[in-house]
């Protein structure tokens, strides 16, 4: 019997833990029914230094400057770059600024159909690389430090194996997509042909419609709303899961429109061709070559990335 009681003490104790967070799923899920208002993201105190059409330059608040030098973090045409920024205690930028880094965020902006004629060249060339000029001119140096997400790693290494005059001292590229060869199968359509860019573009705005690209990724994972209710269901009861589920998942679904002629060149010379793995990438008219990217480069892969 010495075994017994422990052990029923343990499993009565399980069962009112279990009731209790029932409970708190109930109340929880109510106010979430109720329409709570969105999370609040990016609340990292940061400040305008520069903008160039709907491209934008921020810069942290940081009175302890101790490291050098300044650090440009940005991603992708199609998202929002407060990926960054998540939420006190679980964001890259407020982390990055502890430690005494000079901290600038560049996001490009929600395309309009002013825009529906960019390449991956005008955003690069016309907007990106004078947005590295604003960093260093604000922050009093010659070179900077980029960090690059997703589709901008990719960008940013078209831009670096396209120019040598690119002031950057290092590079840190998160999951960057390089070889199509392995993209995944939702991507299949535009790889074998049987979809074209045009397809997806909007002719009166020359625009991938932002329900477009939401619809891609989407794909990525077919039953991944469904998983993520359950998830959420099951952590219910825990403040702090509901609101970090709740701040990621208004991140990943905010997707932006995409100017349709850098779209086309991504399906076309990335996607279908893999030019950058096959030597026949250009920028601007420009060849790339990877050899070109000497700088100290840090690539971080997740073990279950789709890409």
């Amino acid at each position: 019997m010495k075994g017994v009681i422990p052990a029923l003490d343990a499993a009565a104790r399980e069962i009112k833990r279990e009731v209790a967070r029932t409970q708190l799923r109930a109340t929880k899920g109510i106010k979430l029914i109720a329409r709570r208002p969105p999370p609040q993201i990016g609340m990292t105190p940061k400040d305008e230094v520069w903008s160039l059409g709907k491209a934008t330059l921020w810069r942290y608040r940081n009175p302890s400057i101790r490291q050098g030098p300044p650090v440009i973090l940005f991603l992708g045409l199609v998202g929002d770059p407060s990926i960054y920024d998540i939420s006190p205690g679980n964001s890259w930028a407020e982390r990055l600024v502890a430690e005494g880094f000079d901290v600038f965020l560049f996001d490009w902006g929600r395309p309009e159909p002013e825009e529906g004629d960019h390449t991956l060249d005008t955003y690069l060339s016309g907007y990106f690389i004078h947005a590295v000029d604003a960093v260093r001119r604000v922050a009093g140096t010659d070179e900077v430090s980029m960090g690059a997400y997703c589709m901008g790693a990719l960008m940013v290494l078209l831009l670096l194996g396209s120019r040598d005059d690119v002031p950057a001292s290092n590079l840190v590229l998160f999951t960057p997509p390089c070889d199509f060869e392995h993209s995944p199968a939702f991507m299949l359509n535009f790889r074998t042909g049987r979809m074209g860019p045009s397809d997806a573009i909007d002719e009166t705005t020359g625009l991938v419609p932002e329900g477009v690209i939401r619809g891609m990724f989407r794909m990525l994972g077919p039953t991944s709303q469904i998983v993520q209710y359950v998830t959420l269901w099951e952590n219910m009861w825990s403040d702090d899961f509901v609101e970090a589920h709740r701040a990621v998942n208004h991140w990943a679904w905010s997707h932006r429109p995409m100017a349709g002629p850098a779209f086309a060149e991504l399906v076309t010379h990335y996607l279908r061709d893999n030019a950058l793995m096959t030597g026949s990438a250009e920028l601007g008219g420009r060849p790339v070559r990877l050899d070109r990217v000497t700088i100290p480069t840090l690539i971080v892969v997740a073990e279950k990335d789709e890409f």
